[in-house]
């Protein structure tokens, strides 16, 4: 029997798919790990992950003084 999963494709940078493996830790979204720069996700999970990124991004970024 097939069964069919929905969810969302993502192609990212190696380094965003560890942090995306790293919270994957703590909540399981992702449907399949299908190489170093795509992955399978649940669609439900998809805001959290992008707001997750982007508070990652803006923590790792500096200004000039």
């Amino acid at each position: 029997m097939v069964k069919a999963v929905k969810g969302t494709f993502i192609e990212c940078d190696p380094a965003a798919r560890e942090v995306l493996l790293r919270l994957n830790s703590e909540e399981k979204f992702i449907i399949e790990d299908l190489d170093t720069t795509h992955l399978f996700i649940n669609s439900a999970h998809l805001q959290r992950i992008q707001n997750a990124l982007d508070e990652l991004m803006d923590s790792n970024t500096y200004t000039a003084a």
